[in-house]
């Protein structure tokens, strides 16, 4: 092995060792304020914002933004919120119209950030998702969390509800240091419930 592999192979295990030995601080939101400092944050929000768009949908959920879905899938949702997963979502047809130029204006294929991009990346040209968490991105971006960290959490319950681990989400942020899911952010943590949970189950059976 040559000296420039050598200190090569070093230099990895040094940084190996240092993020194995600071992981509990730098999966602490709490405790990133170092790290906090150099990273972007990148608002995904549009500039435009639409008063009817928030009168409308932020009594049942988080104004999501535009750019998470592509402009066909608002204008297929707006058309359909007699059935709105599951609940009557309708509006005054002035005020529905109004809300769905606005989402698609600002939809992922006529803007350009962050999330917008990679999202369309993995979009199929004739593929047109019903949920944000339908698309392959959003798959892609959530592939270590579990079921039963979001469904199977009584804390959270749904993909949906973006705003419970992403503590950010309300300002169109989404960085992976800003995270925090109930009963999973610190190590250890979530162990504990799985036990519970097994616990439960066993006796369930029995």
């Amino acid at each position: 092995m040559g000296k420039k592999m050598f200190w090569l192979v070093m230099v990895g295990i040094i940084v190996f060792g240092v993020l194995a030995a600071t992981r509990s601080i730098w999966q602490d939101p709490a405790e990133q304020t170092w790290m906090k400092t150099i990273i972007p944050k990148v608002n995904i929000l549009p500039k435009e914002k639409s008063k009817a768009y928030a009168q409308a949908c932020a009594s049942c959920h988080m104004l999501y933004a535009p750019s998470m879905l592509p402009a066909r899938s608002w204008k297929q949702m707006m058309l359909g919120l007699d059935d709105h997963f599951g609940d009557n979502a309708e509006l005054e047809s002035s005020v529905r119209e109004e809300v769905s130029a606005y989402l698609q204006r600002n939809a992922a294929d006529k803007v350009e950030n962050i999330y917008a991009q990679p999202m369309l990346n993995l979009l199929k040209d004739d593929e047109t998702p019903k949920r944000i968490s339908d698309t392959a991105y959003f798959k892609l971006v959530h592939d270590i969390v579990r079921p039963e960290m979001v469904t199977g959490n009584p804390d959270v319950k749904s993909v949906a509800r973006c705003e419970i681990c992403h503590y950010e989400a309300m300002d169109g942020r989404f960085s992976r240091f800003s995270v925090r899911i109930p009963n999973y952010y610190k190590e250890g943590t979530w162990h504990k419930v799985r036990q519970k949970n097994s616990k439960t189950e066993k006796a369930v059976e029995q």
